[in-house]
């Protein structure tokens, strides 16, 4: 993309959806409103998780790439 604030704020959004995701993930676990295997809940969480985390990482340096 041409303009680096807007494509480093689209992945912060993007990133803060998935921990967001995996947040509502995690609820659904504890109140046991799906009949999904407890494993299959941790692995998706964990993946979300950590993919949200990638992607704001990402954000982050393109953003701090953008001021030098």
């Amino acid at each position: 993309m041409k303009d680096e604030r807007i494509h480093s704020t689209l992945l912060a959004l993007v990133g803060g959806y998935m921990l967001y995701s995996a947040y509502h993930l995690l609820e659904n676990m504890r109140g046991g409103k799906d009949d999904m295997s407890p494993a299959l809940f941790a692995v998706l969480i964990a993946a979300f998780a950590l993919a949200g985390i990638a992607v704001l990482i990402y954000a982050w340096i393109i953003w701090r790439r953008r001021g030098k």
